[in-house]
């Protein structure tokens, strides 16, 4: 007969798949170890294994790989896990509908944190896409500094012969492969790791000359209330990419809140 109390901690035997990439996924991992869970965290490339989580406290693993609708069906039909906390960045859209979707269909337990938004100031220029971004761009300045990561840099490629373009990328093998892709030369493409404080943002900003800021709705966990800050210090024109728009998931952003709703959804 279980005697433990209905608000304790659930029993070891309960695992989570951390769907992860962001500076809250370990966090969110070290929480949920210490409610008592067993959490398998993914993220999308090696080095983030070490780059991210680091040391890992007992009862959490971390791997590096991807997920289609298929191979998420196929893992979670495995019942190697009793959840999914998906804590992937607002704009990864593709891996969150297909969790929930793969989810839905399997009746799965499924549970999104998504770090809060950060309302821009008055003067930022917004706007729905990269597309869009890349339209209004060269209205806004001459040189322009990136910092929406190296996949989207296609969307701006087109504008090397027009402006003078820097883009702020990961160390990545990968992220230098697509920068160079996309035109991107070794003095254009500044390969640095986050997080950067206001002060380093405005230094390099100042370095390069920059006239605008791109960057996405990322949520102050982010970043981007630094570099709008240093931006606006400079006088910069700062050009936002908004969230993309997902269905309506019942979301939490808070980590206590995501331990919470992990636990009602263990144990429900």
């Amino acid at each position: 007969m279980d005697t433990s109390s209905e608000s304790g901690p659930p029993r070891r035997e309960k695992a989570i798949l951390l769907l992860s990439g962001t500076s809250e996924g370990p966090i969110l991992a070290r929480a949920l170890a210490d409610a008592g869970f067993r959490v398998h965290a993914t993220v999308t490339r090696q080095e983030a294994c070490a780059n991210l989580f680091g040391a890992l406290p007992s009862g959490v693993a971390v791997e590096a790989r991807g997920f289609t609708d298929e191979s998420l069906a196929e893992f979670l039909r495995r019942k190697e896990v009793d959840l999914v906390l998906d804590a992937t960045h607002p704009f990864a859209v593709r891996i969150t509908r297909i969790a929930q979707d793969v989810c839905a269909r399997l009746d799965f337990p499924y549970v999104r944190y998504e770090r809060p938004d950060w309302p821009a100031p008055a003067g930022t220029h917004v706007v729905d896409s990269f597309a869009e971004a890349a339209a209004r761009l060269p209205g806004l300045g001459a040189r322009a500094m990136l910092t929406i990561g190296a996949k989207q840099l296609k969307h701006f490629a087109h504008l090397h012969e027009h402006m003078t373009l820097f883009a702020r990328i990961l160390p990545s093998p990968i992220s230098l492969e697509q920068a160079f892709k996309e035109g991107f030369t070794a003095e254009k493409g500044l390969c640095l790791r986050p997080p950067f404080s206001q002060e380093f943002n405005r230094a390099l900003f100042r370095e390069y000359r920059v006239a605008v800021l791109v960057t996405k709705a990322s949520g102050s966990e982010g970043g981007v209330v630094e570099k709008v800050a240093a931006a606006r210090e400079l006088g910069i024109e700062v050009l936002m990419i908004r969230r993309p728009v997902l269905p309506d998931m019942n979301a939490v952003s808070s980590v206590a809140d995501a331990v919470a709703e992990c636990r009602r959804r263990a144990e429900g």
